[in-house]
């Protein structure tokens, strides 16, 4: 077989490459999969079982409505994430680099697109500053729940793990320091107050609440990313006398599979109007 003819880190970055080459078309050819505001309302996949089964013609339009002034709020989302998915490209043929540990233009794809997320916050905050003020400021636990914190917690302390081998250290210690920097970004999206643009407060409020839940999750869901890549790229490479690190996958894995499910679900919350 062709691949056998490569290493296993020789096959990490091909396998890097390849998932952020795809990952950076999609992008820019399908920003709104990314970052368009219906598609939390839609359900998983934008099946119509989402947020908006509860409401009826009318209420539907109202949300149509707020959804759009939204957008528009936060600027040309659509446009930040294509240039995203241009560094994701780029960051594709870096992998490709023997020199640069392959899971540190995975990491920097994921704080790209974070970075892409706190702006839209941004901008919509300036937004809102001048039309409607805040109305209360909130526990971040609303939209960053604890388990999901543990789950993180667990996936960085995992790939830590492997620092113990001194191939893996300088990836170890890039994917601990994005993933603080990414849950950094969650923490600050979770913490900002609610924002409403006062065109139809109580319809406002309840899409902050969804989107904000839904975002911050997903950032979650991109800290958990590149220490479970490492995780299972770098157990794949060990002895199979390293019994170990067979927990530690086991355990990582398990953490990510509960910040995707904490991260889909929410898609599938009705939302109800009095």
């Amino acid at each position: 077989m062709l691949l056998e003819h490569y290493s296993h880190a020789a096959l990490a970055r091909i396998l890097t490459a390849a998932m952020l080459l795809f990952l950076g078309i999609f992008q820019i050819v399908a920003p709104r999969c990314f970052w368009g505001l219906s598609m939390y309302f839609k359900g998983a996949w934008g099946l119509s079982i989402g947020a908006r089964r509860a409401l009826d013609v009318s209420q539907r339009e109202r949300l149509t409505r707020v959804l759009a002034a939204r957008e528009l709020a936060e600027g040309d989302a659509e446009a930040r994430m294509r240039y995203v998915g241009a560094f994701t490209i780029m960051m594709a043929a870096v992998a490709l680099f023997p020199a640069i540990p392959y899971v540190l233009p995975y990491a920097l794809s994921c704080l790209a697109m974070a970075a892409s997320v706190l702006t839209s916050y941004l901008h919509f905050r300036r937004a809102t500053a001048r039309r409607v003020a805040p109305l209360v400021r909130r526990s971040p636990w609303q939209s960053l729940p604890p388990i999901a914190m543990a789950a993180t917690a667990i996936c960085a302390l995992g790939s830590a793990a492997f620092a113990i081998y001194p191939q893996f250290r300088v990836g170890s210690a890039i994917v601990v320091i994005s993933t603080i920097a990414l849950v950094a970004v969650a923490w600050r999206v979770a913490l900002a107050p609610a924002l409403l643009l006062g065109d139809d407060a109580q319809l406002e409020y309840l899409v902050d609440e969804h989107v904000r839940y839904c975002r911050v999750m997903g950032l979650v869901a991109q800290a958990c990313a590149p220490p479970t890549v490492l995780v299972a790229l770098a157990w794949a490479t060990l002895p199979s006398n390293a019994h170990f690190f067979d927990g530690v996958m086991l355990i990582v894995a398990l953490a990510f599979v509960a910040v995707m499910v904490m991260n889909l679900n929410p898609m599938r919350k009705r939302i109800g109007l009095a």
